[in-house]
């Protein structure tokens, strides 16, 4: 009945619906995995812990239909570490050490400023309607900036640039305000966004790696329902109810109905006949995928919570843009993620192999003190495991795809509608928490719906 291109969280999700409601379904996906942007790996040097390279929290308040999804197949769940201060470097290079609530330096104010105004404007943005975005504010974020009056702060430019760059992977020059403005609303607001704890993003670990939740998905599919290693290269629909997908093998899967539940700018991979409308081509060719890579660094001991530390450090100047404490005691495993994002990543990536992973460290090494003991424990790693999204062939970046100025209004609507037998999920084409587990698991369970 339906081919879901695709097997990451919203694609299996799709699968899962139409599954349940009695349709025959098969899932082709490019890579030797399903999952998508989620990786979780075991340590080389505990393998009875597991690290996510990818996707890594949920919430039960905020994000109940992938908290829903744990409890039905016993997945158990861990709260995100809370306690300690975190380490925050300025664009000026200089280094605080602060709690949540401090100032850490003298711009604080002005920051608070830029926060608090970008909080007000996300929280008028309707989600579902696109048209009601103020023209005069539909520019850049470097731009919406300016019209507030505080892009002469280097402050808050900075904090702006960090803030677009961890959250989308893009630069505020490439990003419309409204398309980012709509994103924080679409992800319960700009606390919710960048905290751990009951109200944050960042608010639950799943003990077994988030990739159990889609592999439990793809358990419940009849025998051979998931094709790996099959990109898909055509989609030609020929009468009211017959689509026919070809992959790179030349095999042909042919149905009533398909769901396309991949990266946006991944379409231009392929040939579809007939083509594209202008408006859904006109947006695929304007898409693009957050610059984006994490590495995860392990250690024999959780250093940084032996002397009072969170394991959140940020930096303006990078190649470390921002980082959490994804230990897991019980397992004896002791572990920092670390984000690399935007500008600072396209400069990063350029670097070899081992100059990137020596930038990471040496950064860290920086952010605790070069000259103190914590920087010779900065350096001790145990293992080191990296993913560069922006390379990840089929993917091509993370944490999703973004809009410049004036594409949301004019593209918005166009980015869920059907075009003829093919239905369109995946994160961004979500509503609510797009970029997140989430948003991908509730855009699958849409375009299932529509296709029902």
């Amino acid at each position: 009945d339906v081919i879901v291109v695709g097997g990451g969280f919203s694609g299996v999700m799709a699968a899962y619906e139409l599954n349940q409601a009695g349709y025959s379904v098969i899932v082709l996906e490019a890579k030797h995995r399903i999952g998508g942007r989620s990786r979780s790996q075991r340590l080389k040097t505990n393998p009875d812990a597991i690290v996510e390279l990818g996707a890594t929290w949920i919430n039960e308040k905020t994000q109940p239909t992938i908290y829903a999804l744990t409890k039905r197949f016993g997945l158990k769940t861990e709260a995100q570490h809370t306690e300690g201060d975190q380490i925050y470097q300025g664009y000026d290079g200089k280094i605080y050490r602060c709690d949540m609530n401090q100032n850490h330096n003298e711009n604080a104010q002005h920051v608070q400023k830029f926060v608090n105004l970008l909080d007000e404007a996300a929280e008028k943005c309707n989600i579902h309607t696109f048209d009601e975005f103020p023209e005069a504010e539909d520019v850049t974020m470097a731009e919406w900036v300016a019209q507030k009056g505080l892009a002469d702060n280097p402050a808050v430019t900075a904090t702006c640039r960090l803030l677009c760059s961890a959250v989308v992977g893009r630069e505020p020059e490439e990003i419309g305000a409204h398309y980012f403005l709509d994103y924080i609303k679409s992800s319960y607001g700009y606390v919710s966004v960048v905290s751990e704890g009951d109200e944050g993003a960042q608010s639950l670990k799943i003990k077994t790696g988030t990739s159990s939740i889609v592999d439990a998905l793809a358990n419940t599919l009849p025998s051979g329902s998931v094709m790996l290693h099959s990109p898909v290269d055509s989609i030609s629909q020929y009468t009211d109810n017959e689509v026919h997908v070809t992959t790179s093998s030349g095999t042909i899967y042919k149905a009533k109905k398909v769901i396309m539940a991949i990266p946006t700018n991944t379409y231009v991979n392929i040939q579809f006949t007939p083509p594209l409308p202008s408006a859904k081509k006109a947006l695929v060719t304007r898409t693009k995928p957050g610059v984006y890579a994490k590495a995860i660094l392990t250690y024999s001991s959780p250093w940084w919570r032996e002397v009072g530390l969170l394991g959140k450090f940020e930096s303006v100047i990078g190649p470390i843009c921002f980082s959490w404490d994804v230990s897991d005691i019980s397992k004896k495993q002791y572990s920092l993620a670390i984000f690399v994002a935007g500008r600072v990543a396209t400069e990063w990536h350029k670097l070899d192999e081992l100059a990137r992973e020596e930038a990471i460290i040496e950064h860290l090494a920086t952010l605790v003190g070069e000259t103190s003991s914590l920087a010779d424990k900065a350096r001790n790693i145990l293992e080191f495991n990296m993913v560069e999204w922006t390379k990840e062939e089929y993917i091509g970046g993370a944490p999703t795809s973004v809009l410049g100025p004036g594409m949301l209004k004019k593209y918005g609507a166009v980015l869920r509608e059907p075009v003829g037998n093919i239905h369109f999920g995946g994160g961004e084409t979500a509503y609510e928490w797009k970029g997140y587990m989430e948003g991908a698991i509730t855009a699958g369970q849409r375009a299932a719906k529509e296709v029902v």
